[in-house]
């Protein structure tokens, strides 16, 4: 089982810097280096990660998108979420999002997107991983109803430095837990306050409701 946590921990912290040697690995990790490098032959046999002949340095492969893809496609959140997320996209033409909550209640990752057609666009968040105290929209609602806010939690961003701007609201599970959150995103120029905190509070208050009905929310 230590062999397969320390794997683990190997695949989560190439996860979040990209490339990575086995002396950063190890010292990061506080991993002997002959473990790491044979944490990493292994994960390299069975296409999880794959060398830079290059550069000596380690990245994913193929391997890991096909796990995490095989996960994402069978989670019921995004099997029933998919159309009401196209639909949502379409109605208001701008890139939304679909956050899963961690199972340590730590970390939210954005497992679902419906980007907008329009040519200006905000950097994907597709596939990344964030720490639950972050600032964003979707973070904040999901700590809100953590903590025990009740309903259908709606919180926003509105960053002038990065020129982000948008809305969360939180998904229950059919006993009312918070397992994820539906999110809109755009320029800042695009997403007005007041927009924020009228019009699309309400429409994502109910996308967020017909997809916890999907999983079987009652209330």
């Amino acid at each position: 089982m230590r062999s397969i946590e320390k794997a683990l921990s190997v695949i989560e912290f190439m996860m979040e810097r990209g490339q990575c040697g086995v002396t950063e690995i190890s010292t990061s990790l506080n991993l002997n280096k002959n473990n790491v490098f044979r944490i990493l032959i292994t994960l390299e046999k069975h296409k999880i990660v794959e060398k830079d002949e290059l550069t000596d340095r380690y990245h994913l492969s193929t391997g890991a998108v096909v796990l995490g893809y095989g996960f994402i496609q069978k989670h019921p959140l995004v099997k029933l979420s998919s159309p009401l997320l196209k639909t949502l996209r379409i109605e208001i033409n701008e890139t939304v999002n679909l956050c899963m909550l961690d199972d340590t209640q730590d970390y939210i990752t954005y497992v679902a997107q419906e980007e907008t057609l329009k040519s200006v666009r905000v950097k994907s968040r597709l596939g990344k991983r964030f720490f639950i105290k972050e600032n964003l929209s979707s973070a904040k609602a999901l700590r809100r109803a953590l903590e025990g806010e009740g309903g259908f939690v709606y919180d926003y961003e509105y960053d002038t430095e990065t020129g982000v701007a948008g809305a969360s609201c939180v998904i229950r599970d059919y006993k009312g837990r918070p397992l994820g959150a539906v999110e809109v995103i755009a320029p800042l120029y695009r997403l007005s306050l007041e927009s924020i905190k009228g019009d699309l509070k309400k429409t994502l208050e109910n996308y967020a409701l017909d997809i916890s009905l999907k999983l079987g929310y009652w209330d």
